[in-house]
């Protein structure tokens, strides 16, 4: 059997004399709490490494070309179809970083407890800057908006309603001045939820009503989780997220991110470069990343607001 370990206390337990003799152990604690963690990862497509901290693209491109299939006669030459192209536009991206320190103080009366509470801590801050750079990005005033039915949770609410009317703005989808045939081809399969939704949508009993027969076992009210697909969506739950409103997408085309610097951390270097750690007695280590995150295809994607009453 393994246990993992998330935290300097887990497993053989470790002073904090060891982790300074040991420099690589704090980056290797807070670095196994961040794989993973991060939602721009999980529907946002990796678009590849940049060197400057500038991705240029198009905004809003066709996923079709601009000519249609023709058909073609014996020895006739077989034509070629025309690429199109958005909107230019230019992303930047801006370097981040965190750092903790451990003091000799700590080293001394080995308060291992006050150097745990950083790892967590600095996970936690790394974990939800990411998500505000992610919101910030989603908040492209391309993207369409609906609003609920009546605030999720309350009297007259249809959430199953208000998510399929969501999932049909993205599969409706035309580009600027197209026919009624000439639809993008988006199709949404996640909805990201504010992670404090769960007991609403667990009391709701328009979303409950279908879980009867062999499927009541499914049932949120009987298990006392979020079920993992809302409709034919994949559901998340996001913690920094805006309690009034839910996001209908499709992962790995709505936006990209592009990494000058990957998530990295030094290991636990004298903050002095002195014995004892310095002047100032005290070693640190360092959390840093440079990522463009943008949204190119802003159709693929709808918003619901007025989930959360006000």
């Amino acid at each position: 059997m393994t246990v993992p370990i998330v935290s300097v206390g887990d497993g053989p337990r470790t002073t904090v004399d060891q982790l300074v003799g040991a420099p690589l152990l704090i980056p290797t604690r807070v670095l196994e709490l961040l794989d993973n963690a991060f939602l721009d990862s999980v529907i946002f497509r990796n678009a590849g490494p940049n060197t400057n901290g500038l991705v240029s693209g198009e905004e809003s491109t066709p996923l079709f070309l601009g000519d249609d299939v023709e058909d073609v006669a014996e020895f006739g030459e077989i034509p070629v179809g025309t690429g199109q192209r958005g909107l230019p536009r230019i992303w930047a991206g801006s370097r981040k970083g965190l750092g903790v320190r451990v003091s000799k103080d700590m080293r001394d009366e080995n308060r291992i407890d006050d150097v745990n509470r950083q790892i967590i801590q600095l996970a936690n801050t790394a974990r939800r800057a990411r998500e505000r750079a992610l919101r910030h990005a989603l908040m492209h005033p391309s993207i369409p908006t609906i609003a609920a039915t009546e605030a999720w949770g309350t009297t007259g609410s249809k959430i199953r309603r208000d998510v399929a009317n969501a999932t049909e703005v993205v599969r409706t989808a035309k580009p600027a001045g197209a026919t009624s045939e000439d639809l993008l081809g988006f199709k949404a399969d996640t909805i990201i939820l504010p992670g404090g939704i769960g007991p609403v949508v667990m009391d709701d009993e328009d979303f409950l009503k279908i879980y009867v027969g062999d499927i009541a076992g499914e049932s949120p009210a009987y298990t006392g989780v979020l079920p993992r697909k809302v409709g034919p969506l994949i559901g998340m739950e996001a913690d920094f997220w805006p309690t009034d409103r839910a996001l209908v997408l499709q992962r790995q085309t709505l936006g990209f991110f592009s990494d000058t610097r990957a998530l990295q951390m030094t290991g636990l270097y004298p903050e002095g470069n002195g014995p004892n750690g310095g002047p100032t007695e005290s070693w640190r280590s360092d959390l840093t990343w440079k990522r463009v995150i943008g949204v190119d295809q802003p159709l693929a994607a709808c918003w619901i607001t007025g989930i959360d009453e006000p």
